[in-house]
């Protein structure tokens, strides 16, 4: 699979969730997961600002996303 490949299928899945506001969990092909709010969504540049739950607001290239790891944040019960 291609990096535009990635990104196309990555930024078509994030479109959904940046439109409806919706907290969005995925994972970069270093397996590591993030979890939060997409601010904005480039399909130009094919990059988001990702305001992230722990590490703040932090920029993303499509292309390191595993679009296969797209899915909505549920937030985890605490007792």
């Amino acid at each position: 699979m291609t990096k535009d490949k990635i990104a196309n299928d990555s930024h078509r899945k994030f479109l959904y969730f940046y439109e409806n506001k919706i907290k969005v969990h995925f994972k970069d092909f270093d397996e590591i997961f993030y979890n939060g709010e997409i601010i904005e969504l480039n399909l130009d540049n094919l990059s988001m600002v990702f305001n992230e739950n722990v590490k703040g607001t932090i920029p993303i290239l499509l292309e390191c996303i595993n679009p296969d790891s797209i899915r909505k944040f549920e937030e985890k019960k605490r007792w």
